[in-house]
């Protein structure tokens, strides 16, 4: 079969490619015939021999992805090759149980509960990891909660605040957004039966017992009603996947703008071959970053096509569904690139305090004007204070000394940052950890 690791190196993790992978793909989906064919056998439905007969033979190892992919695209679902393929092997064993293949189920519980577990298989490790990033974010704020740095508006010099304020922000955005996430995948978890059209008429007074020993022999919860064509679990995880990815995006942002050579207030940690340029050597290019925003790049378009496709019709969509699984593990893989490089840069990201203090002086006092324009307006209106310090500015030279005699407040650490080492605090209280 085409691979494609080549394209995808720098838009997946290597984990989370494998969640979604064929190997993957087939035990999930085989893994729901096992359980069902177990269900149905412990409700009187399959005679047990079959059930074990059917448990057997899913066995991913027995079947051909690049035949199912070709059948596949004959019947618009995976699951009609795949039950054909494993009924043909049942019969290979025993002809009788071959006809139980399946017992009750359609196309659409397959490939839902399949997504389903692999969700479950791709998610939390992503989980762990996050944490991880929020925690040395955390602690990297802890540090520089008292150092003072250039804050930027429109990407211009503002004034100063403190450098564990920023990062302190990054890790409360993105503790949000972790836990936005982790809700939305809590209520995927739930299994997906409901036969023909979602009334399980086929299975009489059975079904209730099937479906429940169905979800519990898959780890799955059991959902009120079938959800053929109530995608809005679905579409809310995916919303919260590209807002994981967009904080994470908003930090790596941050950290090129500040590894730009004319800047030096920060950069990636380094390592072998980390970073370098194919043509010139001097150059530590933030490759961390870059992984990260590409990421942000794609993961709102993906996400914005699983909520277009929420208008599905009826009680079997007719193009909505087929598009969201391989839209959706595209976007948990782009999730995982995005995370598995933050994990990387987060804790060992270096910091030149120096270098933000020269940053700041090289203003020549000018993101100072805001503070002296209400100091001198105590005592002479604030229209006559701005007045002054535009003067005070226009006169070139430092801006501190064109306004001596407040250059002892102005220069006061507690005044120059302000409220915000006690912002860094309450940010970091914030945190679920």
């Amino acid at each position: 079969m085409r691979s494609q690791q080549l394209v995808q190196a720098l838009g997946t993790s290597a984990r989370t490619a494998e969640a979604f992978s064929d190997t993957a793909t087939l035990r999930h989906m085989l893994a729901f015939e096992a359980a069902l064919a177990q269900a149905a056998a412990a409700a009187g439905l399959v005679p047990e021999r079959a059930a074990q007969i059917i448990a057997a033979a899913c066995d991913p190892a027995l079947y051909d992805p690049p035949s199912l992919v070709a059948a596949a695209r004959r019947s618009a679902t995976l699951t009609v090759p795949v039950v054909k393929a494993l009924t043909a092997e049942v019969e290979k064993r025993d002809a009788a149980a071959a006809g139980y293949v399946h017992w009750g189920a359609t196309s659409q519980d397959v490939i839902d509960t399949a997504m389903v577990l692999q969700l479950g298989e791709a998610l939390p490790p992503l989980f762990t990891e996050l944490d991880g990033i929020i925690g040395a974010l955390a602690e990297l704020a802890r540090r520089h909660r008292m150092t003072p740095m250039l804050g930027r508006t429109l990407m211009q010099p503002a004034t100063p605040l403190a450098f564990g304020q920023k990062v302190a922000g990054w890790a409360a955005d993105l503790d949000r957004a972790s836990a936005r996430l982790e809700a939305s995948f809590r209520e995927t978890q739930v299994v997906q039966f409901g036969g023909a059209s979602g009334s399980l008429s086929a299975l009489g007074d059975k079904a209730e017992g099937v479906m429940a020993g169905l979800a519990e022999r898959l780890g799955l919860k059991l959902p009120p009603a079938p959800w053929f064509t109530q995608r809005v679990r679905v579409a809310a995880l995916a919303q919260d996947a590209a807002l994981v990815v967009g904080a994470l995006a908003k930090a790596a942002r941050d950290i090129a703008l500040m590894m730009q050579f004319e800047v030096g207030e920060a950069s990636e940690p380094a390592g072998p071959e980390r970073g370098g340029s194919s043509t010139m050597p001097h150059k530590r290019n933030p490759v961390g970053a870059a992984l990260v925003l590409a990421a942000a790049a794609r993961a709102p378009m993906l996400a914005a096509t699983i909520v277009a496709a929420l208008p599905q019709e009826h009680e079997r969509a007719l193009g909505g569904w087929q598009a969201e699984w391989p839209t959706l593990a595209a976007l948990i893989e782009t999730l995982g690139s995005a995370v598995e490089a933050m994990a990387e840069v987060a804790p060992g990201l270096a910091v030149d305090a120096e270098a933000m203090l020269a940053n700041m002086e090289a203003t020549h006092g000018a993101i100072l004007a805001e503070r002296a324009t209400f100091l001198l307006a105590e005592t002479m209106g604030k229209q006559q204070a701005a007045k002054l310090v535009e003067q005070a500015l226009a006169k070139g030279g430092s801006f501190v000394q064109a306004l001596g005699r407040l250059k002892a407040e102005l220069g006061d650490e507690a005044a120059l940052l302000g409220y915000s080492p006690t912002f860094v605090d309450r940010l970091l209280a914030s945190l679920r950890r």
